[in-house]
């Protein structure tokens, strides 16, 4: 019987070759764009969230108590020792780094720009993050005396700097006396994390301590782990053994960023919803357009005995291969598309200077989950299901004599 089925909803779809072809090629088309937009808008989402992490908070950092509401350098993480013990011996933990900030003025011959001044040891940012793929001119090092300086582009064109430049950076030190040092740009970032590549000043560590005279502490230790599903983990250890610290992960240090994966969530709701419409429409009008030219010949099948369920099994089977055929057409460009873009990126250089303004990257990299496929089959089976009920009622409520009679 079953096989009786599928011949008769085949035959009935070849018959109606071109319509039934219109409506695989709308439903694969709208699946297309749909894995294209998310695949793309998610993999923008967490090239922010990665620049973020590598760049600034790492997966977790840790400060001083209430440093984040009062950023002054007496308020200083000093258990440094202990914490890099704790955290060498972690083996959940990839990697970690100390930093010293300080709110300050950058001043140059041309303008003056207040900044965050940040100190660091370049050799375990770049084991950590990686940073040095950030840098857009010049050269990753503080110079041989480490009297050079790194700062984001941004800041970079307020100032009008470039490589070589002098910059005179001063800050209120430990005694809060203001302290000011002289130094040359080394090396300029364009991290795409609006608030370093806007205010950021990156200097030696040591130069830091000794400038605004910190003999010990740091006030920030950024925190990359292997697998993020052991983030939570790791942040209840180390509150465990640290109670007098704030141990934030990124998720609470960047909440906009957060708050755009939800809105992702959301959007690609609306997208499937949209889906589920244009699927269902199309199959509706086919399908009902193809009941009504065939109601004599449903007729006779009821007249002669055949059963209801069985004509409404047929209907149901037409139904199901244009969504399933569509589904897969649509998949298979839609995922031939994405996977394209997640190897060499979407190349969107064009509007740089947009992306810039939000902090996203001008070549964007696709991702690829198994929920967009997933998603967008159950909307696809339910726009079969629910497209064929109204066809199917007009054929319940025919009588099958008149349907007959009809010529």
């Amino acid at each position: 019987m079953f096989s009786l089925i599928i011949k008769i909803a085949r035959a009935s779809l070849a018959r109606r070759g071109l319509r039934s072809l219109l409506v695989i090629l709308m439903i694969a088309v709208s699946l297309w764009g749909l894995l294209l937009i998310e695949g793309v808008y998610e993999g923008m989402i967490e090239q922010m969230i990665n620049n973020a992490i590598r760049s600034d908070s790492g997966h977790l950092s840790l400060f001083a108590r209430d440093y984040r509401s009062d950023p002054d350098l007496s308020r200083q993480v000093h258990e440094v020792s202990a914490i890099k013990a704790a955290l060498e011996q972690d083996t959940r933990v990839r990697s970690f780094a100390e930093r010293i900030k300080q709110d300050g003025l950058a001043a140059t011959a041309h303008a003056s720009r207040g900044a965050v001044i940040i100190g660091m040891d370049l050799e375990k940012e770049e084991q950590h993050g990686r940073l040095a793929e950030y840098l857009q001119k010049g050269e990753f090092s503080f110079g041989k005396k480490g009297k050079g300086i790194i700062l984001g582009f941004k800041l970079a064109d307020t100032l009008r700097v470039r490589i070589g430049s002098k910059i005179i950076l001063s800050a209120q030190d430990m005694h809060a006396e203001v302290a000011s040092a002289a130094f040359r740009v080394t090396g300029i970032l364009k991290t795409n994390n609006m608030g370093l590549d806007e205010r950021a000043v990156f200097i030696d560590l040591n130069k830091m301590r000794k400038m605004l005279i910190v003999p010990e502490g740091v006030s920030q230790i950024a925190v990359i782990v292997h697998e993020q599903d052991q983030l939570a983990e790791v942040q209840e250890d180390l509150h465990t053994r640290f109670p007098d610290l704030d141990i934030l992960r990124w998720d609470e240090l960047y909440p906009a960023l957060m708050q755009s994966k939800v809105i992702m969530d959301g959007f690609n709701m609306v997208i499937s919803g949209m889906i589920f419409c244009v699927a269902a429409l199309g199959i509706f009008g086919v399908i009902l357009v193809s009941v009504l030219e065939r109601i004599r010949e449903f007729g006779i099948m009821l007249a002669i005995g055949t059963r209801f369920g069985l004509i409404r099994n047929i209907i149901l089977a037409e139904s199901f291969f244009l969504g399933l055929i569509g589904f897969v057409f649509g998949s298979l460009i839609g995922g031939a598309n994405l996977y394209y873009f997640k190897i060499y990126g979407l190349d969107l250089s064009a509007f740089s200077d947009a992306f810039d303004e939000f902090g996203m990257d001008a070549i964007t990299y696709a991702v690829i989950r198994p929920s967009y496929f997933l998603t967008a089959f159950v909307a696809v089976l339910l726009a079969t299901f629910f497209s064929v009920l109204i066809p199917l009622r007009v054929l319940k409520k025919s009588n099958p004599i008149e349907a007959i009679n009809k010529v």
